[in-house]
């Protein structure tokens, strides 16, 4: 039975959880390309890094899931947060690519159990009507971090170095870690056993909210990759309040997004996130101010922010509590393919020609999912008529 406070003291703890151990991963967004480049990597080598991170959180999202469901959703979060807190601090082990690669195995697979396991925590504590909301304000946490985590490591990184930059994302996850140990556990599911992947896989919201999922990945996996990089090729500078300029918005965003999709309903939000997206694309692909960079910065996070929040309300309403976790995955699993795919093939892009015509080729790619999103609207909506 939901709990009659919508939003009781396990939703905060978690949220304050998820911020702490983002913390590590934003601060990564503008300093890791350059440590990439410091140990002799390109950008090829920072699309693989892109690709590693995600490719062990997709092989790892649907069994996160399954035990999720299964074994409840606090272990999965503890066991994840140990490496989404602990795996950074391999990277000051890593003084080449080979090794920064198995480095992002192990934090991408951190990634895949706490993120999956979050969602559904989250969902299970939230009360009908709810969900746009409760989720989007569950977003904000990891949000509001990324204000304060590029500035921060880029401060780090640049005043005392990268090995120290590691230490200290590793002493917050630990933080947040410490945090999941006082989540109270919930109960077990057996339907987990007989359903999982396969059965979420059949409902018609899931598979919209991947396909929506997998178009996110490439534009997210573009800005956080290449970004950094695009301002240093065109010398606007460093790129942590860039970083910042997307977070703030993306957190004003996130409730209003909620309440949005709570009352006029997900497709609707999602699809005007989409055209966002596809515009601001366009714009990274021509821009040459630092004003303007911030800009479009901060209209990718109301676009990419506001798309999530749809997304997930989509699937997690569609979903019964026992298949939570399993939708998660298979959502966020199209989320980490395309992110990583994504990257590997724009790094390859960029280094053949240049990153005006890399942010093109996404700006294309999202107009095509707006596309094919506006025709999947259109025919439930004569279906249901």
């Amino acid at each position: 039975m939901p709990p009659k406070n919508p939003y009781p003291w396990p939703f905060f703890v978690a949220m304050a959880a998820n911020l702490l151990l983002f913390f590590g991963v934003q601060a990564l967004f503008p300093t890791l390309p350059l440590y990439i480049v410091a140990i002799g990597g390109s950008s090829a080598d920072n699309g693989l890094a892109s690709w590693a991170f995600a490719l062990a959180a997709l092989l790892v999202r649907s069994p996160a899931g399954f035990l999720s469901d299964h074994w409840g959703r606090k272990p999965v979060l503890v066991l994840g947060a140990i490496l989404l807190g602990g795996g950074p601090l391999l990277y000051a082990l890593a003084p080449n690519v080979p090794l920064l690669l198995g480095a992002r195995v192990i934090h991408g697979v951190g990634m895949a159990l706490f993120g999956t396991a979050y969602q559904a925590f989250i969902a299970d504590l939230l009360t009908p009507g709810r969900y746009g909301e409760g989720l989007g304000l569950a977003g904000i946490s990891s949000t509001v971090m990324m204000a304060v985590a590029p500035v921060a490591g880029e401060w780090v990184a640049r005043e005392f170095g990268f090995d120290l930059l590691f230490l200290t994302i590793g002493a917050v996850g630990g933080l947040g870690m410490l945090a999941t140990l006082v989540l109270p556990g919930r109960e077990r599911s057996e339907r987990a056993r007989a359903g999982g992947v396969r059965e979420v896989l059949r409902q018609p919201q899931v598979r919209a909210g991947s396909l929506a999922m997998a178009v996110l990945g490439v534009s997210f996996g573009a800005f956080i990759t290449f970004l950094p990089l695009l301002a240093n090729a065109r010398r606007l500078g460093e790129t942590g309040l860039v970083f910042t300029a997307y977070a703030l918005a993306s957190a004003l965003m996130q409730p209003l997004a909620g309440r949005a999709a709570d009352r006029w309903g997900s497709g609707r939000v999602i699809l005007t996130a989409l055209a966002l997206i596809t515009l601001t694309s366009s714009g990274l692909s021509v821009v040459s101010g630092k004003l303007a960079l911030m800009m479009l910065a901060a209209f990718f996070g109301v676009g990419l922010g506001a798309a999530r929040v749809g997304v997930d309300a989509c699937v997690q309403e569609s979903i019964g509590a026992s298949l939570r976790g399993s939708a998660a995955a298979v959502q966020y699993t199209a989320f980490d393919l395309l992110i990583g795919f994504g990257s590997l093939g724009l790094g390859l892009l960029a280094d053949a020609t240049d990153y005006g015509v890399m942010y093109g080729v996404v700006s294309g790619i999202t107009l095509a999912g707006l596309a094919v999103g506006a025709l999947m609207v259109k025919g439930q909506k004569r279906a249901s008529g």
